[in-house]
């Protein structure tokens, strides 16, 4: 006989484990226009904490893939109840690195972001802005990304500029 509290824990856990497979999806637009922005990179990186006290952050899976025509993006989230929130990326030659967690060119901490079912507005790069901080900020959200670090190398050259 299962008792109410063994009940209790095999919900928990199960809501646990929906929660963390859910996937993302969501579509990229141009901000002005509201026109679907086609072949816009998106990287997504999930870590995971070990240890205690001093804890440590190891990746665990990469996702990278492109939009389609209508600017749409869907990633299948990895299937792992212990994994920290994905830290999302999206660039566009042309436009400014979008992150879930941070915004070009301050830093400021994101807080406009729903992770499910997103629609993602990027904003024009601009003359005013620096090639140079724009290739920072990518530098230092996208560790893994083999596609994304393609996508912007003709910054790496303007920087210098």
């Amino acid at each position: 006989m299962i008792t109410n509290r063994a009940k209790l824990i095999i919900i928990t856990f199960f809501i646990l484990l929906a929660g963390c497979y859910s996937g993302i999806h969501g579509k990229v637009v141009d901000e002005i226009t509201g026109d679907p922005i086609e072949g816009a990179v998106v990287l997504v990186e999930w870590t995971k904490t070990y240890g205690l006290g001093l804890s440590y952050t190891k990746p665990h899976t990469v996702f990278e893939g492109l939009t389609n025509k209508d600017g749409m993006i869907f990633i299948s989230s990895p299937f792992d109840p212990f994994l920290n929130p994905p830290r999302i990326t999206i660039y566009k030659k042309g436009y400014v690195a979008w992150n879930n967690l941070y915004v070009f060119p301050d830093w400021a901490k994101r807080e406009d972001f729903v992770r499910d079912d997103f629609s993602i507005k990027l904003q024009r790069f601009t003359n005013n802005m620096s090639h140079k901080q724009h290739v920072y900020f990518l530098n230092t959200l996208t560790h893994y990304g083999k596609m994304m670090s393609l996508a912007y190398k003709w910054e790496e050259l303007e920087k210098a500029q």
